[in-house]
């Protein structure tokens, strides 16, 4: 497990970090879409479910077959004011939180990536398949940042 994805999934908040220097304060909270984050909700999003995500590998590794609840991102960046959020403050703490995750990850023997936990609404996952999640969510919300950024940029040209 320590290859690839181990790299990829320290590289994102590092990505984050660096969008967040080029993305222009003043296109933080704009919204391409009527169902999708801003850029701020965005930043906020994954420095706030990093934890979740440590918490549930925690659940998967030391009590394996564990039920573990699913939510909603919406309501989540209501409920935790997604909007209001500071964008470097969030991007600080996304990487450090992940670092905090790579610690854990680190940490386990190649069996442990084999546990497994049953995510409510999603089925039952491994370690290893969680992890895949992770690394697609991330891209999906980076993804988010830089299509705001790209209109930016087409603006400009």
């Amino acid at each position: 497990m320590r290859d690839q994805r181990f790299q990829a999934l320290a590289a994102a908040p590092k990505i984050v970090e660096r969008l967040v220097r080029v993305l222009p304060n003043d296109r933080l909270d704009d919204r391409l879409h009527s169902e999708s984050f801003t850029p701020r909700e965005v930043i906020a999003l994954l420095a706030d479910t990093e934890q979740v995500v440590l918490d549930r590998l925690r659940m998967a590794v030391n009590k394996p077959g564990s039920e573990i609840p699913w939510y909603d991102p919406t309501e989540r960046a209501r409920d935790h004011h997604y909007g209001d959020k500071n964008v470097f403050h969030e991007a600080e703490v996304y990487e450090s939180r992940r670092s905090t995750t790579m610690e854990f990850l680190e940490e386990l023997k190649e069996e442990d990536f084999k546990k497994s936990f049953t995510l409510s609404g999603r089925g039952n996952l491994s370690v290893e398949d969680y992890l895949v999640l992770v690394m697609a969510h991330d891209l999906e919300r980076i993804g988010q940042v830089t299509e705001i950024l790209a209109t930016e940029v087409a603006s400009i040209a």
